[in-house]
């Protein structure tokens, strides 16, 4: 690599991670640009299976270490000191140590590793430890930051408003997936609104192939997919299940995730009758989710509010669907709306409600529903919008208006905001 080539870092609480395909997409889609990304990741990967495009990703991955010894956080003092930083540590003392003992430390880390690259802009995903790092590191190093809100880590109980408040002011801007978050984080964050961007979470739809959908047979084939937490509302659609094949529907319907609601889910399951007509397929690749995807008939994300307030953003399994042309069938969390708008584009219902899951199900698969024109409206509105070209475009845009600012940021840290 040159040392004039600028080089955006994305810093990821872990990676890679089975169910963040839309962070692997936005990567390949800024290095398909011709941007050069190198990751950083607080936490080595827990998962046991990957999906292929992660071979494709260019972009080195650095794992920040977590000392567990007073003596190796002496150490990391020690390295930042070699590499000159001294008195920029100093300078973010304060908040240092006012952070978590493994952010700040994790911080010092990634300042550290940023002085032997060319990195001009940080970039990390989800407000929560990935970001706060990000910020601290920003605060050491001066070097610019931003990161993408999505879900979770700004709707949940458990979310600090002043520890978010804190990242959305000093970052350079803040990206957020759906008008629904950008009116959220608007409305409790008012002085901070002039940060804020939408960027669409978008697929690389050459992996997508359209088809029109075809005629429903005999047996329903369903599927939904998504990790099996409260969420994802996977306990509303069991029971909608029970009503249809109760009431005469022939189903065969696929539930691939796995989660911590899986005993549960088994259980509702078994109980109401439904072990012939159900099968809990476990975690699946990407292709094997296309694989579903194309051999249903109807994909149902039944999706709810948590009871601590965690909500789905938009899942990519529901921008996928749409893109092949899998007639979809959802509820009206947070951004879903968006995408699925009732009788164009699919079929929309209150969350929580298996009546209306199952009356919506009959709609999308009945004689005489308009599959079609409900499929080429949803991959019309996928190629219009979540194209992880554009997105990669908006995205580099954004970061390259700090690259001017990058030699006076230590001298003017104010410079940051």
């Amino acid at each position: 690599m040159q040392p004039s080539e600028p080089v955006t870092a994305y810093v990821l609480k872990m990676y890679p991670r089975f169910s963040e395909t839309f962070i692997v997409s936005e990567i390949l889609a800024r290095e398909a640009r011709g941007e050069r990304i190198e990751i950083f990741a607080l936490r080595p990967t827990t998962d046991a299976r990957f999906h292929p495009e992660l071979a494709r990703v260019k972009a080195p991955v650095t794992y920040l270490g977590r000392p567990q010894s007073s003596s190796g956080v002496w150490e990391s003092f020690r390295t930042a000191a070699s590499a000159g930083l001294t008195d920029d540590v100093a300078r973010a003392f304060g908040e240092l140590a006012a952070a978590d003992p493994d952010d700040a430390v994790q911080a010092i880390n990634l300042a550290t590793e940023l002085q032997r690259r060319n990195v001009r802009h940080l970039h990390a995903h989800f407000a929560s430890a990935a970001t706060a790092v990000t910020r601290l590191a920003s605060l050491i190093t001066g070097i610019p930051y931003s990161f993408t809100a999505h879900a979770a880590d700004i709707f949940r109980d458990t979310v600090s408003r002043e520890d978010l408040r804190a990242k959305l002011s000093d970052a350079h801007h803040v990206v957020t997936i759906s008008d629904y978050n950008l009116r959220y984080l608007r409305h409790h964050f008012p002085q901070q609104a002039d940060r804020l961007r939408l960027v669409r979470n978008g697929l690389e739809l050459a992996r997508f192939t359209y088809r029109d959908p075809r005629p429903v047979g005999t047996t329903v084939r369903m599927a939904a997919v998504g990790r099996l937490v409260e969420k994802k509302g996977f306990q509303h659609l069991l029971p909608a299940l029970a009503s249809l094949i109760g009431s005469g529907v022939r189903a065969d319907v696929r539930i691939a995730g796995t989660g911590m609601m899986a005993e549960e889910l088994q259980s509702a399951l078994d109980g109401l009758g439904l072990s012939r007509h159900v099968r809990m397929l476990g975690p699946q690749t990407q292709d094997q989710i296309h694989e579903l995807l194309d051999w249903a008939d109807v994909f149902v994300a039944p999706c709810v509010v948590g009871s601590d307030g965690n909500a789905d953003g938009i899942p990519t399994v529901l921008l996928e669907a749409m893109a092949t042309g899998t007639p979809c069938v959802s509820t009206t969390v947070t951004g879903i709306p968006e995408v699925i708008r009732d009788g164009s584009t699919g079929v929309l219902v209150e969350p929580g409600n298996p009546a209306a899951l199952a009356a919506a199900i009959r709609r999308v698969t009945l004689p005489g529903a308009d599959r079609t024109l409900l499929a080429r409206n949803a991959r019309a509105l996928i190629e219009q919008e979540y194209d992880a070209g554009r997105q990669a475009t908006a995205l580099s845009r954004l970061s390259l208006q700090t690259l001017p600012q990058r030699p006076d940021l230590r001298e003017h840290p104010e410079a940051v905001a």
